[in-house]
């Protein structure tokens, strides 16, 4: 279960993380070409600084409690940052609201994985955090770039069919979703005013597709509550000891 959990926060926090800043980019143009990293580098502050308080606040929520906490608050981020519009102190109040859900997810999961299999050492925490890294590589980046691209291909095609005949490529199929995305060669040639157009189209779908990505964390919530519930009807979240692991 941990293991299937550890996918979708992978791809909910680093998966999303190497999106972000391309994807508030536009929302943020008037801060600079590359404004989206400073949403990156900010969520990023918060989880550095978080980190240092991460024990107290595990002791007093229990461990499973916290990651429940941690994924309704991501998944709030998330959607949040998906409709934050084009006002930067929106997004970066939303963004605020991710930073401080995403901050204990992986430490946590550690933590948890120690406590419960502490006869599986070294070889069980770098088996999850493996499972965490290959899916981001495998999973997270590829499904995300293609949620993208479908939601970008239908939303243009239905908005403005004339234009997408224009700039489609050739049918492709991943993850189970066909579309045909968008030439970017073919994009350049056209007058200013339906580039412009297609950035509209482009910039209202990067966002929409944070508030996909906010299922993943929806997910986890209920299979961290589904875990914490079952530690409760044995009397509570407890560290195995290896001395009584038997």
């Amino acid at each position: 279960i941990l293991m299937f959990v550890m996918m979708l926060l992978a791809t909910t926090e680093v998966g999303t993380d190497s999106w972000i800043a391309a994807l508030m980019t536009p929302v943020l143009k008037d801060f600079g070409s590359n404004a989206g990293n400073w949403v990156l580098i900010y969520t990023s502050s918060i989880m550095f600084v978080l980190r240092f308080f991460a024990g107290p606040i595990a002791h007093r929520l229990s461990p499973l409690g916290l990651l429940t906490a941690s994924a309704a608050v991501a998944a709030t981020g998330l959607y949040w940052l998906a409709h934050a519009g084009a006002a930067p102190i929106m997004v970066f109040l939303a963004a605020t609201c991710y930073g401080f859900g995403k901050t204990f997810f992986w430490p946590t999961t550690l933590g948890v994985v120690s406590e419960q299999f502490p006869k599986g050492g070294a070889l069980t925490l770098n088996a999850i955090a493996g499972v965490g890294m290959i899916s981001v590589g495998v999973l997270g980046n590829p499904l995300l770039g293609t949620i993208q691209d479908h939601f970008l291909d239908q939303s243009l095609a239905k908005q403005n069919p004339a234009l997408h005949a224009k700039v489609a490529s050739v049918p492709q199929s991943k993850f189970g979703l066909t579309y045909q995305p968008l030439d970017h060669a073919k994009i350049a040639a056209l007058p200013s005013a339906e580039q412009a157009e297609v950035a509209r189209v482009q910039t209202a779908n990067n966002q929409s597709t944070l508030a996909k990505v906010a299922v993943l964390p929806v997910i986890m919530f209920l299979c961290y509550l589904g875990l914490f519930l079952y530690f409760k009807s044995r009397g509570g979240y407890r560290p195995v000891r290896m001395d009584t692991a038997a």
